[in-house]
C-alpha cells in the first residue's frame, strides 16, 4: 500500500482553506474597496466642428456629425482607501459615427491618466469624483481610395489619412452600484475641455483641409466596472 509524501497541513490548505478563502472573495461584499478595476463602457460627447466643416465643404465633402460615441476603456488601482490611480482611454476607432461622404471617417481617441477620489453610501452605492490630464488624437481618414494605373491596367486601395493633436482636461462626477463583490454598474457626467486648431497634417505632402474642432462640451458614460 502506497502512502502520500504530502504533508497533511498541505493537503488540508488545498483543499479546504483554500477553496473557502476563493469563496469568500467572491461572496462577501467588498463596497468599492478594489484594489483593482477594471472598467468598460459606452460615452456620448458632443463637439463643435464649425470652421472644419466649412474646410470639408470647400472640398465638396459633407458635414460631420456634432456628436460622439467612444468607447470608455479604464484600468486603476487602489493607492489609499478613498483614492484610485488609473489609465483611461476615449476612442471611436471601432464605432465612428463621424463620418463624411466617399467613405471618409474622423476617429477620436483620447488617453490620459486619472486619479479619482470615492465615498460610500448606503452600503451599495459609490459616489466618485475624477481627474484626468489626456492627450487626444484624431484622423479624417479614408480606407477605401482606388488607384488605377492606366499603364498594367492594375487596381489597388490605399488609405489617405490627415491628422490632428491636442492635450485636454477631462473631469467627471459619478455613481456606481454593486450588484456583486466584484461587480457594479456606473454612470457619470463630466467636461471634456480640449480643442483640436486648425493646422492638420498629412503623412506626405500637404492638405487644403484646415479648421479646428472644439472638443470642450459636457460627457456622459455608462459603464460596467469588474474588480478584485
Amino acid at each position: 500500500m502506497m502512502f502520500s509524501r504530502e504533508p497533511f497541513i498541505y493537503r488540508f490548505l488545498r483543499n479546504i482553506i483554500i477553496p473557502i478563502l476563493l469563496g469568500i472573495i467572491l461572496v462577501t461584499p467588498i463596497y468599492s474597496q478594489y484594489k483593482f478595476s477594471y472598467r468598460l463602457g459606452l460615452g456620448l460627447g458632443f463637439t463643435k466642428p464649425t470652421k472644419f466643416n466649412e474646410s470639408l465643404s470647400e472640398q465638396e465633402l459633407s458635414s460631420i456629425g456634432s456628436m460622439w460615441f467612444p468607447i470608455n476603456y479604464d484600468f486603476s488601482v487602489n493607492v489609499y482607501p478613498s483614492i484610485r490611480l488609473g489609465y483611461k482611454k476615449l476612442s471611436t476607432s471601432l464605432i465612428t459615427y463621424n463620418r463624411s461622404s466617399e467613405n471618409y471617417i474622423l476617429p477620436i481617441i483620447f488617453r490620459g491618466l486619472t486619479i479619482e477620489s470615492f465615498f460610500t453610501f448606503k452600503k451599495r452605492f459609490e459616489a466618485n469624483f475624477g481627474i484626468a490630464p489626456m492627450y487626444g488624437n484624431v484622423k479624417f481618414m479614408n480606407k477605401k481610395i482606388t488607384v488605377n494605373d492606366e499603364t498594367l491596367g492594375v487596381e489597388s486601395s490605399t488609405t489617405s489619412e490627415i491628422s490632428n493633436g491636442t492635450l485636454g482636461l477631462f473631469n467627471w462626477i459619478g455613481v456606481r452600484m454593486y450588484i456583486l463583490s466584484f461587480m457594479s454598474v456606473e454612470g457619470s457626467a463630466g467636461y471634456i475641455y480640449a480643442k483640436f486648431d486648425d493646422k492638420w497634417k498629412a503623412k506626405k505632402g500637404s492638405t487644403s483641409i484646415s479648421g479646428g474642432i472644439n472638443m470642450s462640451k459636457p460627457f456622459f458614460r455608462i459603464a460596467t466596472v469588474i474588480g478584485w
